[in-house]
């Protein structure tokens, strides 16, 4: 942990301005900032990300020995089509 040398806040790790191997830090109550690279590997930039149900997608694969009715073949297909609808490519 360092603090600021100003207010003796304890520094924090700036996502905007950090990059991968160069860590910002910066004060929260004053706006010193820091970007010691000695530390940079004691720090680590990530981020959570939070899943849907939408976000998983079902790869069916067509084999000779496949029982998939067409319905249900039809069904899957179409929920395929509606999840990666908006998907730029």
């Amino acid at each position: 942990m360092q603090f600021c040398p100003k207010c003796d806040a304890l520094l924090i790790l700036d996502p905007k301005k950090s990059k991968p191997g160069k860590p910002v830090l910066k004060c929260r109550d004053c706006d010193y900032s820091s970007s010691d690279k000695s530390k940079a590997k004691d720090y680590v930039l990530s981020e959570e990300v939070a899943h849907s149900e939408k976000d998983t997608i079902e790869i069916v694969t067509e084999t000779e020995n496949d029982n998939i009715s067409s319905e249900i073949r039809e069904e899957l297909t179409e929920q395929y089509r509606e999840a990666i609808e908006g998907f730029d490519y």
